[in-house]
């Protein structure tokens, strides 16, 4: 819904690191993801090089050439979902909610379940959850652990 021509600002090019006057300002240009931050590099450059990263001034050129990642999000044939929302109720009764909202300031994927003996909460990024119980003793409300994941920006959190 988001990211189509219409709706794209003012000096907005096809691609990025070509013919765009506000790439430097542009809170989604390719640079900036794929290179200063290092983000999504197994989707941008692994795959296109058998495991091998590319040197910064060859991803440059790949963004501003050939890989489909050096497009302008509002210039080209993107169809990825912008925002979504799905409840699921599974044959037991339980049930589940996912909220995917593009865009945001924090790219991450925050998780929050409830269950019936308690609860986990985190930012999957971060590495580490708290997991909560209720706690039926006098004064408490309930107890509380951190604990830590192992996860990497390239993971996907073991969902590639």
């Amino acid at each position: 819904m988001h990211f189509k021509a219409e709706h794209a600002p003012e000096g907005s090019g096809k691609r990025c690191l070509v013919d765009c006057k506000i790439e430097e300002s542009c809170p989604y240009t390719a640079k900036k993801h794929y290179i200063e931050q290092g983000r999504w590099g197994f989707y941008v450059w692994e795959n296109d090089y058998f495991g091998i990263a590319p040197t910064e001034e060859e991803k440059l050129d790949i963004l501003r050439t050939s890989s489909p990642y050096g497009r302008c999000v509002w210039h080209c044939d993107n169809d990825v979902v912008d925002r979504q929302s799905v409840i699921v109720e599974f044959e037991n009764g339980s049930t589940a909610t996912h909220s995917m909202i593009g865009g945001t300031s924090k790219p991450c994927r925050t998780l929050f379940i409830v269950g019936t003996k308690g609860e986990i909460q985190g930012t999957l990024e971060d590495g580490s959850f708290v997991v909560r119980h209720p706690d039926a003793r006098a004064g408490h409300e309930y107890t509380e652990e951190r604990v830590t994941v192992n996860v990497t920006n390239d993971s996907h959190g073991g969902g590639e």
